[in-house]
């Protein structure tokens, strides 16, 4: 079976190093973690995120992608952030959000070899569709890479480079919610997640075949549907196990 691809949060990094020998996986991405610290009301430095990224890209040759600081409501800053990180050797990836102005969008659009669109996750129903597919009708073609973008719908629907979700261990885990065998009472986070992990490998396949040109378009390889293992856990530990996706 095709070892699936990952995005680790910062915040989670050292959990992440310590287990990483454990794990079976191609390739992996950095997401600044900027989210979670702004929900737990703590900071990152930048000067550390940028020394961590410059070590990691010099001697992992598994990190393929690094992602931009984010300032949550503040694009100015997080365009600030982004220019810092490529001013010190960091080819960090943007992110656009709800409610931020066009003028950002296009900029960084226009500036950057691929942006993310970021801030979605809370959004409902059609909405977040909605939202990613007015990106790109306007800086389309563009590689795009969508955080919390998991479900068939969005992946199939709009030619992403890249997503990343938790939904393969947070629905089963969380809420009985089972991509590979419907909605079920089974839950926590003892199970084994190996039928999630196949399921979302093949609709990365789906999503590869379906996007072929328009990634030939972008000149940027195949799409990506990446397992977010943020949150460092246990749990993930086991389902990406060496053994476990064999």
């Amino acid at each position: 079976m095709t070892e699936p691809a990952l995005l680790v949060s910062n915040v989670y990094l050292d959990a992440f190093q310590k287990r990483r020998s454990e794990y079976a996986f191609r390739d992996w991405s950095l997401d600044s973690g900027a989210f979670s610290a702004w929900k737990s009301g703590t900071e990152i430095d930048l000067d550390a995120y940028i020394a961590t990224c410059l070590e990691l890209l010099a001697t992992d040759e598994k990190l393929t992608e690094v992602f931009a600081l984010d300032v949550i409501g503040d694009h100015k800053a997080t365009l600030a952030n982004t220019e810092r990180m490529w001013d010190a050797g960091v080819p960090a990836i943007p992110a656009y959000h709800p409610g931020e102005p066009d003028s950002y969008l296009f900029h960084i659009a226009k500036t950057y070899p691929k942006i993310a669109i970021g801030g979605i996750v809370p959004l409902r129903g059609n909405t977040k569709f909605k939202f990613c597919e007015q990106v790109f009708a306007r800086v389309w073609p563009k590689a795009i890479h969508g955080f919390g973008v998991g479900n068939e719908k969005m992946v199939l629907g709009l030619p992403f480079h890249s997503v990343d979700s938790t939904n393969w261990e947070i629905g089963p885990c969380g809420f009985g919610n089972w991509r590979s065998f419907g909605p079920l009472s089974v839950r926590g986070g003892s199970q084994n997640l190996r039928a999630e992990v196949e399921w979302h490998l093949n609709l990365e396949r789906r999503a590869q075949k379906q996007w072929s040109k328009e990634m030939e378009q972008l000149g940027q390889g195949t799409t990506s549907v990446r397992r977010a293992a943020a949150s460092g856990s246990n749990r993930v530990a086991k389902n990406l196990a060496r053994g476990t996706n064999q």
